[in-house]
């Protein structure tokens, strides 16, 4: 009987053996194969990243012949042109060139007294038309000045420090446009309603009525949505050659509208590519600045995100 216990204790001894073997040989097998996943990704996105990079030098290829074509930038142009997706190994990649002046630069709201006021009236009409609180200008102005005098519905740190978690106010010109979530008066849903019609430039780019949208030409001429989209159809058709054009229209001409900040031509670009390697899916937004010697320059890469 004792010799028979002995045997009974020795076979569950190498039963837990056998299963402590087991779950460890499983442990790292799983461990293993978390590592081969994780490695294989982070190929996979440096491989999306070097795609990105060549789509920016393509985008710059392709905005500085474009330069060398014609003097104006419009919806027509090779530049606005969006490609399919293309396939590239391992995946496939897409992207497209918006023009950022076809939006309105929020750092305008920090020009001097005179220009100040007339953007400020702009943007207030462009709330106006996406039904938007007004006030979001006063706010907005107040945290891109420098000075830590609180205007009219405006707010400075003595609003910003009592939030939580607190912060201060920026003072200075805007170096993207998600900031806008910070801003008093500025939610999730009113940023994304927002968003499609703004930009942040260098404080003074102008406007590109060739390519602006319905809602931003309205807000620089004073028009309802109406008019000004069909003022788009017939601008699509035959882009303005020069300022001029623009403001005399039919609908313009006798509106006394300050040519301050429009142009027909465009300085800054987006080019937002996509790209999808494996179980990889990546966004990347391409700031570029189109010199005066047609050079482009790349300002900032991010990924999308906001």
């Amino acid at each position: 009987m004792q010799r028979v216990k002995q045997h009974g204790v020795a076979l569950i001894t190498v039963i837990l053996i056998v299963a402590l073997a087991t779950i460890l040989a499983t442990a790292i097998i799983s461990r293993q194969q978390l590592e081969i996943h994780r490695s294989t990704n982070l190929f996979n996105y440096e491989q999306a990243y070097q795609y990105v990079l060549g789509a920016e030098d393509w985008a710059g290829l392709i905005l500085k012949r474009d330069a060398s074509d014609n003097k104006t930038d419009s919806i027509s142009d090779s530049w606005a042109t969006v490609l399919p997706a293309l396939p590239v190994e391992g995946g496939q990649m897409s992207g497209k060139i918006i023009d950022l002046q076809a939006r309105f630069n929020l750092n305008n709201l920090i020009q001097d007294s005179k220009s100040k006021k007339l953007y400020y009236t702009r943007f207030r009409r462009l709330l106006r038309l996406l039904e938007l609180d007004e006030s979001i200008a006063d706010t907005l102005r107040d945290w891109l000045d420098s000075n830590l005098e609180t205007g009219f519905n405006g707010a400075e740190d003595n609003y910003y420090l009592g939030q939580e978690p607190p912060y201060r106010s920026a003072d200075q010109a805007m170096q993207d446009v998600s900031e806008l979530l910070l801003v008093k008066g500025v939610d999730y849903k009113s940023y994304q309603k927002l968003r499609p019609f703004v930009a942040a430039l260098s404080p003074g780019s102008s406007v590109n009525v060739n390519t602006a949208s319905a809602e931003v030409i309205a807000s620089i001429a004073d028009l309802t949505l109406a008019e000004a989209k069909g003022m788009i159809e017939e601008r699509d058709r035959q882009a303005f050659g020069e300022v001029k054009d623009f403001l005399q229209h039919p609908l313009l001409k006798n509106k006394n509208i300050d040519k301050q900040g429009l142009s027909v031509s465009s300085r800054y670009f987006q080019l937002n590519s996509e790209v999808q390697i494996g179980r990889i899916e990546a966004g990347f937004n391409s700031v570029l600045l189109r010199l005066d010697n047609s050079e482009v320059r790349l300002v900032k890469r991010s990924r999308s995100v906001l």
